[in-house]
């Protein structure tokens, strides 16, 4: 190891020197080649099947270009062969200790590659932590899929993705990435999907803590207090707390939830505490929530979701409807969310199912989706609107 220290640069991009040591340490083939007494290279390889992959050729500088790195490859592919090698590879960069020694050992260049490196995601046990409480790491792509929420999208996008996924650059201008955010709106509204698709962004594990596993009272507060505690040694996680309302409701109208809200408090600002994890928690109703919580300091943002506007109907309307004037759709479907859009998509289906077994066109036509629309009742009704307007000027924090 202080041989490759010494080399400055050793070859084999795509390996560390604790991969070189494990290598060592597991017998695996190695050559060294010394003068005097002093060692003046080295070569390592791992075996993989039949292959045996370099881990570093490293040289002193002072006995460079005096054909040791030949010497020290060839004295590598008998061992490599003893392995039970047929083939031996290196990745490389150019310019690196030992390229021409390659070329003099008969080795082919493959031009033309590119190679790919990212660290884990995690280390194992971090990931045995989220497995156990039913985490996972969402697919790629669920932000481009959520439809019908452009300007929804844009504020999370800018004021919690962009943040966090660019935490440096957020840093040096002084801005503090959100590590604690509530959601608020109508249900249906999709307050889920966006944690999730937050998760799938940032490509971070996403862990859910549902209330009812969680339990009442003080038994409820232990287990969250246990899940967190756990959760608080996972670096790039989203972890969610749906139906807030269930387990942090004002402590006067509903005295068995005071453990957990009292719990919660404490909890909050120690997630909180280190950079990259974001707590999410959602309701439908944050009038219900108790005002402790509201508070600043505890949650950074508290963001009002609501029924898609004109233009995401319409966006919906052509992604549900594709046989519909989206535009005409939209205007008669305030209220409505993406599961409405979805059901009235069945229903036009099914009134051109119905049509062709009579032996009419089988394809969904305007009317349908006009008459579908019109039996479709809305998942956010004006009552509801209009509450959800009250309660995102009273409450929002943006």
């Amino acid at each position: 190891m202080r041989l490759i220290d010494v080399a400055g640069t050793a070859t084999a991009a795509a390996y560390s020197r604790s991969d070189a040591v494990q290598a060592l340490n597991d017998h695996q083939p190695a050559a060294v080649a010394f003068s005097s007494g002093q060692l003046v290279g080295v070569a390592i390889a791992r075996m993989a099947g039949r292959d045996a992959y370099l881990l570093a050729l490293a040289l002193h500088p002072s006995w460079r270009n005096r054909g040791i790195g030949s010497a020290l490859l060839r004295e590598l592919d008998q061992e490599a062969i003893h392995h039970g090698a047929l083939r031996m590879l290196a990745l490389v960069e150019p310019g690196q200790v030992g390229e021409v020694a390659f070329a003099h050992q008969g080795f082919d260049r493959i031009d033309g590659l590119h190679f790919y490196i990212r660290s884990a995601s995690m280390v194992p046990e971090e990931l045995e932590i989220v497995e156990r409480y039913g985490g996972h790491f969402p697919a790629v792509g669920l932000w481009e899929e959520i439809k019908g929420f452009s300007t929804t999208k844009e504020l999370l996008e800018r004021r919690i993705v962009a943040p966090l996924a660019h935490s440096e650059l957020a840093d040096s201008v002084g801005l503090r990435a959100p590590a604690a955010v509530m959601l608020f709106g109508p249900p249906g509204t999709g307050k889920t999907s966006f944690a999730r698709a937050m998760a799938s962004r940032l490509s971070w594990a996403f862990v859910e803590l549902h209330p009812s596993l969680l339990g009442h009272g003080t038994a409820g507060a232990a287990a969250l207090r246990a899940a967190l505690e756990d959760l608080a040694h996972v670096d790039r996680l989203v972890c969610f707390l749906d139906e807030a309302d269930e387990i942090a409701s004002t402590r006067a109208s509903r005295p068995e939830s005071q453990p957990i809200v009292n719990e919660l408090l404490k909890a909050i600002p120690v997630f909180k505490s280190r950079p990259g994890r974001l707590m999410v928690m959602a309701t439908n109703s944050i009038a219900s929530i108790d005002p402790a919580m509201l508070r600043p300091g505890r949650f950074d943002l508290i963001i009002p979701i609501g029924a898609p506007d004109s233009a995401g109907r319409a966006e919906l309307a052509a992604e549900f409807l594709e046989a519909c004037d989206a535009e005409d759709i939209a205007e008669h479907t305030e209220g409505f969310t993406p599961a409405d859009f979805a059901l009235a998509a069945q229903r036009a289906a099914q009134l051109a199912f119905e049509r062709a077994l009579a032996g009419g066109a089988p394809a969904v036509t305007n009317d349908d989706c006009t008459d579908a629309v019109s039996r479709t009742r809305p998942s956010v009704h004006k009552e509801a609107a209009a509450a959800f307007e009250e309660e995102a000027a009273a409450f929002a924090r943006l």
